[in-house]
């Protein structure tokens, strides 16, 4: 038993222009990889600022360190910050992509 799809051209054509524009190595602003519905799904804020607040943390080059991964594993769903991203990665794809 099979569903008959019809697939729009023009959805299509947008589709494969979205691709394309992800297409390759980006640097991605961290609030629109950590929106705020992320954000609030994933952990104990509301923001991403009122995490970084939260955290102590004085500038973005401090974010990697061992010490923020501590930090996001206590206050969110991830037992460290590189699983935050493995997360936040396909999840800005999908929202980039209007799936």
């Amino acid at each position: 038993m099979g569903i008959e799809v019809n697939i729009n051209d023009e959805k299509l054509k947008e589709l494969q222009r979205k691709l394309k524009d992800l297409k390759g190595e980006k640097r991605i602003p961290l609030s629109d990889l950590l929106p705020d519905d992320f954000i609030r799904k994933y952990t104990d804020f509301q923001t991403l600022p009122a995490m970084l607040d939260a955290s102590g943390i004085e500038n973005e080059e401090h974010i990697g360190s061992e010490e923020f991964s501590k930090f996001v594993a206590t206050h969110s769903r991830f037992s460290s910050w590189e699983e935050m991203l493995n997360t936040a990665g396909p999840e800005y794809v999908k929202r980039q992509l209007e799936l």
